[in-house]
């Protein structure tokens, strides 16, 4: 590859079917895409079992060969996000002595085989080296400026017995003192792939009780959806297990509300998620709004994707960003 000579990139996305994953990944490369042409070539990557992964693993460190790709031999970069994208891309690394570059944070004997990885600061590591910290994870939001102040979206997550207790009828009663009490908004309400069906039932049941109130089950939303909600509603209300969602809304320029979790863990990375952003008042908790206080952050400008291909530019093709 030639730093010196702006060209076409061509980028190399491991996916493995996470939307969530694969938001962060393609985020990056929509940002990259905004400095310059960039060509993509996309890999799906399968779930395997612990006995290939152990042979992959074999693989990276006791032989000489890593993985063949006919796409890959003319990448000039390879990204993605989530621990099943980890040893094939490194092995693809191998092979063709492509830079690889992975968001979250890779396991410790795998750490330093990376090239660079965006790591959220919650995760507290270093920034040193490879590691480059980002606030949350980033992803496809862009700050249109064309927010609607009389409309409010709600993003509702639900059950994960890892990280807190869901409790669906303390949910929904925040979501109805917020369409209650700001009944001037017309409020747009979702649910989530882990939403239970309960908390589903009791949302329906507001959305017949409020006229203010329109309920989309995920089910029926179609890839984009989520985006043309945040470029239109100013103000975002999400569950406070749903992190990913927090910056997205925060990228997109929307004023964010938290409902609070229970959380089982005091030191577990959600928590720690939390507590940055309330340090940073880039949040405003729910009990705050009950006092009758909404946090207003000036002026704030957070887009991690352009950061982060900002970086890579930066690393291996700095002509590109003149």
């Amino acid at each position: 590859m030639n730093s010196e000579t702006t060209r076409e990139l061509r980028i190399v996305a491991l996916l493995d079917g996470r939307p969530g994953h694969e938001k962060q990944t393609m985020g990056i490369i929509q940002a990259l895409q905004a400095r310059g042409p960039v060509q993509i070539f996309r890999i799906n990557v399968r779930s395997f079992s612990l006995i290939d992964s152990v042979m992959q693993t074999y693989r990276l460190f006791l032989t000489r060969s890593g993985l063949s790709h006919p796409q890959i031999s003319k990448g000039d970069l390879l990204i993605g996000t989530g621990s099943r994208t980890h040893l094939p891309m490194l092995l693809y690394k191998k092979k063709y002595g492509i830079p690889a570059v992975t968001c979250m944070t890779p396991p410790v004997y795998l750490r330093n085989r990376f090239d660079l990885c965006f790591v959220p600061e919650h995760d507290e590591l270093s920034e040193d080296g490879n590691i480059m910290l980002t606030a949350g994870a980033p992803n496809c939001s862009v700050n249109k400026r064309k927010h609607r102040d009389d409309c409010g979206l709600i993003l509702v997550g639900g059950v994960d017995t890892k990280s807190h207790h869901w409790d669906s009828l303390q949910v929904v009663e925040m979501v109805e003192k917020i369409v209650k009490k700001e009944f001037q908004k017309s409020w747009t309400v979702s649910s989530s792939p882990r939403t239970p069906k309960d908390a589903v039932e009791m949302i329906t049941k507001l959305a017949g009780k409020y006229s203010n109130i329109h309920f989309f089950d995920y089910r029926d939303t179609p890839p984009g959806w989520i985006e043309e909600q945040y470029d239109k509603n100013s103000l975002v209300w999400v569950t406070a297990d749903s992190i990913s969602m927090v910056y997205e809304a925060i990228t997109a320029g929307c004023s964010v509300g938290i409902f609070p979790m229970q959380w089982l863990r005091e030191n577990g990375k959600f928590k720690r998620n939390e507590n940055v952003l309330l340090e940073k008042r880039l949040v405003t908790p729910f009990t705050t709004w009950e006092e009758g206080n909404m946090i207003q952050v000036e002026n704030l400008e957070l887009n991690e994707a352009q950061r982060c291909a900002d970086r890579i530019l930066q690393k291996w093709w700095a002509k590109n960003l003149q």
